[in-house]
């Protein structure tokens, strides 16, 4: 019997520190949704202010571009056009209203007040962008360290 319980205490041991992995990964993620986003806009406003691009084959490139291996490319394959985009599932709740405000209203403007648009929401995602980098660097050994921690706790009890 005293097997098992040095196995359970073990495993719980292992899930703890496999838990603050997983929201290590999680805040990795959501940076690099993030981040992509980010560039997606800044690309945007690029297009739109200096060479008036027509928004429906601006949004077959882009989709070109962005891969299904990113989650901004995964959002852009299901959908048609900017407007119809589905935040990435990354985002939190906050970020993912921001993006499909921005997005469902993109194409609705002349060039300049588009472009203004586009600044504004590209300043909202760098300073959503800025407080992921921080939460991100605080909790880049913590995570592992205080799920090991809380699993070896549990491990204990069970002896």
């Amino acid at each position: 019997m005293s097997g098992l319980r040095w196995a359970a205490a073990l495993l719980l041991t292992a899930a703890g520190f496999c838990a603050g992995d997983a929201r290590r990964q999680r805040l990795a993620a959501r940076r690099r949704a993030l981040e992509e986003t980010a560039g997606l806009l800044a690309r945007l406003r690029q297009e739109i202010g200096y060479r008036r691009a027509d928004l429906g084959p601006l949004y077959r490139t882009l989709a070109a571009e962005y891969g299904p291996a990113s989650a901004l490319g995964r959002a852009m394959g299901r959908a048609d056009g900017f407007g119809q985009m589905a935040p990435p599932a990354p985002l939190a709740a906050e970020e993912a209203a921001c993006f499909a405000e921005c997005f469902a209203a993109l194409g609705r403007a002349d060039a300049g007040q588009e472009c203004a648009r586009l600044d504004y929401y590209l300043a909202r995602f760098q300073s959503f962008l800025d407080r992921v980098r921080e939460e991100e660097a605080r909790s880049a050994s913590i995570d592992r360290r205080l799920g090991l921690a809380a699993g070896a706790v549990l491990g204990l009890l069970i002896l």
